[in-house]
């Protein structure tokens, strides 16, 4: 008798627990960012984006370093490697502006984007973070740019598919040094 009863204790106990956790708040976090591209021109042989990075996660997200590669066709359309200290809050977005002077193949491709010889450029956008609180979490989207009608040298980017590496996928890289 004094068994069941001691089960009986063990499992509403447990429900009590089960039900309690259930009512708590599910911070998420350990989610990648998802980075788009917002706003991007060429003027002459000047390359300006701007790359949203919005934080997914219930908490904020301390970047300590970003990678950022743009790839159209075979080639870098912009490439951004930094050391930066850029805290986003929880379910969030901020704004990174970048400025290169791109290669002559890069140019062209734009051109031809910007003179409508083609009507959209593919492009694949992927890289990774360094965060304080989970270490290395990588991105990667595709999409499409687009020039922006009247605007020359303004394009706009329309993303097609996402996918995340997420914190339990075999593939994502752990900071051995935490």
């Amino acid at each position: 008798m004094k068994n069941i009863v001691r089960n009986r204790s063990s499992m509403w106990l447990l429900l009590i627990i089960l039900a309690c956790s259930a009512c708590g708040s599910n911070i998420i976090h350990g989610r990648p960012p998802f980075i788009s591209i917002s706003k991007l021109s060429l003027q002459g042989d000047h390359l300006s984006v701007d790359f949203n990075i919005s934080n997914p996660n219930g908490e904020a997200m301390n970047i300590d370093r970003i990678e950022i590669t743009v790839r159209v066709e075979e080639a870098d359309l912009t490439r951004y490697n930094e050391d930066l200290n850029l805290t986003i809050g929880a379910n969030s977005t901020e704004v990174i502006e970048v400025e290169q002077f791109p290669d002559a193949f890069v140019q062209d491709l734009l051109v031809s984007l910007m003179d409508f010889e083609v009507p959209n450029l593919p492009f694949r956008l992927e890289g990774r973070v360094h965060t304080e609180e989970d270490g290395f979490l990588r991105f990667k989207h595709k999409g499409h740019l687009y020039p922006v009608p009247g605007k020359p040298g303004q394009f706009r980017s329309a993303t097609i598919q996402s996918s995340r590496i997420r914190q339990d996928d075999p593939f994502r890289e752990i900071d051995d040094d935490r």
